[in-house]
Order: C-alpha cells, then structure tokens, then sequence
C-alpha cells in the first residue's frame, strides 16, 4: 500500500451521524488526496446530500436492537471490504461499530479505527448492562486502534478492562470533529439574537436557558424540564428553549411533558440547520445528560460565548471548565440543576465573565482546522505503522 493511494470507509448505522460528525473529515481527507466511502442505512434523500467526491453505499443496518438482522449485516460488510481492499474503516454508533468491527477483522483489513463517541452500555441495568458491555469489549477486540473522543472516556474505558492504554488514544483535545468557527461565528451572534428571538416568539428581556438535542430522557431533558418547573414561577422573565426532534418524547415523564407543552416559559423549535442562531438567543446552555461520548454541542455553545451546564460524566466534563466556562452539577439530580441555572440568571456578571472564557476555551482547544489537521496526521501515522509492519 503507499501512502500517495489512500481508501477509507466510514460506517455508522444512521445517516444522521456521518452528517453531523463526519462530513468534515470526509472533505478535508478528500482535500487530501484520499478516497473516501461511506456506508449507513438506506436514505432516499441522502444521495443528495453527500458532498462531492465521497461514494456512499447503503446497506440494510436498523437502529436498535436487531438480532435476525446481525448475520446478514456481518455478511454483506465482509463480501464488501473483502472486495474494496480499504486501508481503514472507521466504524461509530452501537450497531454498525460491532457489524463492522467484526466484518472487518474477519476480513482482514489492515486498519479497523474504532471511533468510540459513547459508551452505551452505562446506561443501562443489570444483564442489559452486561449483554452491552461484552459487545462493547468485542468491538474492541476486533479493532486495531481505538479512538474515544474525550480523555474522560479514555480513562473510563481503560478502567473498564476494555482495552489497555497502548490501544487508544484522543486526536488533539477530543471532540468527533471540533467547532466551526465560520458558521459558530460570535461575531454575529447580536444580529442573530435579535432576529432569532424574535422568530422563536422570546422578547429581549427574557432569560433563555437552552437545549439542543434530542429531547429525551438520557439527554438529561427530564431533569432540566423538572428544574426549570420548580423555580421558573419565580423568574417570570426566563424560558426554556428546546431545540431539537421530539422522537423520543415519550420517555420523559408525562407531568412534565404536560407542563412543558401548556406552559408559555417552554419554547421548542423542531430540529434545523440554525443551530449557531438559536444558540445566540440563550443566556445558558445545558445539557445535563446521563452518558456521552465528548457533547460536541457544549463547546459549540461555548464558541457562542454561552455560559455552559453540564452533567458530571465522561464526555461534558472535557468539553469545559467548571467555575471557568460554566458549571458542573451531579448527574440526574434536580435539584443541584436547578441550584445552577438559579444561581448564573441571577448573575448577570458571572454570565457574562463564564461566556468570554467560554468562547476564548472553544477557539484555543477545538477549532475545526487544527483538529482536522491532527486527524489527518493521526491516519497518515496508522498507515504508516501499517506499512512498516509489512
């Protein structure tokens, strides 16, 4: 193999992810003389979506829990990586990381990158626990190189028995694919907060704690629903503002789904591509969510100078500084939340003082560019070990 003729494959279950996380790499590897595929499940509209140079092949992959779809899955992976002869495949999200990881090493390929944005099995219980964390060390197994997206998480996993130090590592200060600082822009972030309140029905005194996500309970949106109803009666000027898809919704509890949806202080724009302009509309961000791989959208909000509460687990604890950037609060607990929502609205300095650290911490430690450039230097060392081996 020489380094001047590079193949890559990236597979994730759900087209959502590669365009989220990994378009940007794709296109600067693309930049870079290297050719790139993608593999995901069937998307009728994804075709138009690609950008230029990257081939995308669908394959058959469901979300969830599909046991009679697993050989088939496996099988269609081997009979195409044995065909393609990728230098790498980089496989994320629960199910196409062991599809792939297990297609790829019985296929032989000379790199399988594990890109470890989560940890699925803490979340869950009992043998579901278990069940999860044998698939999650299988995974493991089958890769030659792991790669979480925050040093959290590395300890964690280490800690876990899932690999050993020497397996993995972070590219640059974690992250799947750092900010964009053109399109987080803080330099427009006044125009876009005047026009976005005003799209999103909020008036210019209001205090706006925000959210950006899926509105589930995982992401921690029961806790913050639940700490936003317990003080809000007493701040008559905040709201809360959800940004994000409500598939999900059912799994937060249905008092508060009641509330949520009746009271005049909840405001919910369903998902976009204005993400920057709704996060210059907020005072705060939180994402007090139960497990994450790194919480891109933290330091994303932090890049808009917003003041940031998060959730003390792997992942959110990497993507700020507490008492710098933002606060950090016990996970799953209410009323610590609420407690720290309480305490920044109430102190306008304190929010203004966390949002010029914030932004200055996004700028230094995850601009796209340099992360796309350690990235880049990242597989180019991989092939390299790859080719000395040989």
């Amino acid at each position: 193999m020489s380094l001047l003729d590079k193949r890559i494959c990236f597979v994730t279950t759900l087209p959502v992810t590669l365009k989220a996380f990994v378009r940007p790499q794709a296109e600067y590897l693309i930049n870079n003389g290297w050719e790139v595929t993608w593999i995901c499940a069937e998307d009728a509209n994804f075709h138009n979506e690609l950008p230029d140079g990257v081939r995308y092949i669908p394959l058959p992959f469901k979300r969830g829990i599909d046991p009679f779809g697993v050989p088939k899955a496996i099988m269609s992976l081997y009979k195409l990586f044995k065909r393609e002869h990728f230098d790498i495949v980089q496989y994320s999200t629960p199910n196409a990381a062991f599809y792939t990881s297990t297609a790829a090493w019985l296929a032989g390929v000379p790199v399988r990158l594990y890109a470890q944005w989560g940890i699925r099995y803490v979340g869950f219980k009992g043998l579901t626990h278990q069940l999860f964390k044998l698939l999650e060390r299988w995974c493991c197994n089958c890769s030659t190189i792991v790669e979480p997206d925050s040093f959290s998480n590395l300890k964690f996993s280490i800690s876990e028995g899932l690999y050993s130090k020497d397996k993995a590592r972070v590219i640059w200060n974690g992250s799947a694919s750092g900010v964009n600082l053109e399109r987080f822009d803080i330099y427009k972030k006044d125009g876009w907060r005047a026009a976005y309140r005003k799209k999103a029905g909020l008036e210019p005194h209001h205090l706006v704690v925000g959210f950006v996500g899926s509105i589930r309970r995982d992401k921690g949106c029961n806790e913050l629903i639940a700490a936003c109803r317990c003080f809000f009666s007493d701040f008559p000027e905040a709201r809360l503002l959800l940004v994000g898809d409500k598939h999900f919704y059912d799994t937060i509890d249905q008092e508060l789904r009641d509330w949520a949806d009746s009271s005049a202080q909840v405001v919910h724009v369903p998902p976009n591509s204005e993400i920057p302009q709704y996060m210059a509309c907020m005072d705060i961000f939180s994402l007090p969510s139960y497990r994450e791989g790194f919480g891109l959208v933290i330091v994303e909000a932090e890049a808009m100078g917003v003041p940031v509460v998060v959730s003390d687990v792997p992942g959110p604890i990497d993507a700020m500084r507490h008492e710098e950037t933002g606060l950090i609060v016990p996970v799953k607990k209410v009323g610590a939340l609420a407690a720290a929502l309480k305490t920044l609205l109430n102190d306008s300095d304190k929010r203004l003082a966390f949002g010029i650290a914030a932004a200055a911490f996004a700028r230094n430690n995850f601009e796209q560019n340099e992360f796309l450039h350690c990235l880049l230097a990242d597989k180019l060392q991989l092939l390299s070990e790859i080719s000395q081996d040989n």
